[in-house]
């Protein structure tokens, strides 16, 4: 059998690295078994001090997270209470232009209401019936003119 010899990918090159004058003039300090246990109680307290720096701060993080979610909260439970209070409006509106085909406040205020909610192509339907049956209604025009902007 034939041995190949592989080349090397990293070169042979052997270097012994020597330390720095700087830690060479340095003096060795031997430290006492008293002053040991001083540094030991030292290192383990501000070790504690530490974690308990890194607990409080994420406690807090948490803190002003969870208020702000609530604050969310908060508002979206407002904002859904008064869609549903002008959702109530507009049954009752609805209601009344049923009984009463020709009222044409009824349509006027259901197109007000749903235009509120962003419901601009129902608000321009409910607002044209206000505007058949009365085509000199002068809020339902200047209504008309909103929407189609």
């Amino acid at each position: 059998m034939k041995k190949i010899h592989l080349a090397s990918q990293f070169p042979n090159i052997y270097r012994t690295i020597t330390e720095s004058k700087v830690f060479k003039k340095l003096p060795k300090v031997k430290i006492s078994p008293s002053n040991q246990a001083k540094l030991k109680e030292i290192m383990f307290f501000s070790k504690i001090v530490v974690m308990l720096i890194i607990i409080i701060a994420l406690i807090c993080g948490i803190a002003v997270f969870s208020l702000k979610t609530y604050q969310y909260y908060a508002k979206a439970q407002q904002v859904l209470a008064q869609e549903q209070q002008m959702q109530s409006k507009i049954n009752f509106w609805q209601s009344i232009a049923d009984k009463y085909e020709g009222y044409k406040d009824a349509y006027f205020q259901m197109a007000v209401l749903d235009y509120e909610l962003g419901n601009i192509s129902k608000a321009k339907r409910e607002n044209k019936k206000a505007l058949t049956l009365d085509p000199n209604f002068t809020d339902a025009i200047k209504l008309e003119t909103i929407l189609n902007k």
